[in-house]
């Protein structure tokens, strides 16, 4: 039986949103896990799960810019309410260096975008690979 992987992803756009889907079911069936996906559109509604269940989840994909609320400001709000939770995230951004201006003691996991499947599936096994 494989294992199931939890994964929340929070991006505004469907396309994107539809890219990173796709990308994971491929992904985790070439490694023979099994996967449930939570996807967001709307910050809020993805910060209400991560702060109920986000324990759950061994990937939380973050866009940046979002509506309401940035996916900094979560990530910022993870590190006071979930700190064990900020090694889970990626950051998905066509604008890295406005995280890296914001976090500049951090390691982040940044996947920028426009993203190729290769790079994808290199952040998530590096994601997955951590206890």
């Amino acid at each position: 039986m494989p294992n199931t992987i939890k994964i929340l992803t929070i991006d505004d756009e469907d396309a994107v949103q539809s890219i990173i889907i796709a990308f994971l079911n491929r992904f985790l069936s070439e490694f023979n896990f099994s996967c449930e996906i939570k996807a967001f559109s709307d910050p809020i509604q993805g910060v209400f799960e991560l702060s109920s269940h986000g324990e759950q989840y061994k990937v939380i994909l973050l866009d940046v810019r979002l509506p309401k609320l940035t996916g900094d400001e979560i990530f910022n709000s993870l590190l006071h309410t979930n700190p064990e939770l900020v090694n889970r995230v990626i950051f998905i951004t066509g604008y890295p260096n406005d995280l890296i201006n914001r976090f500049p003691d951090m390691k982040l996991n940044i996947l920028n975008k426009p993203f190729r499947y290769k790079n994808f599936c290199e952040k998530i096994a590096d994601v997955l690979r951590q206890k």
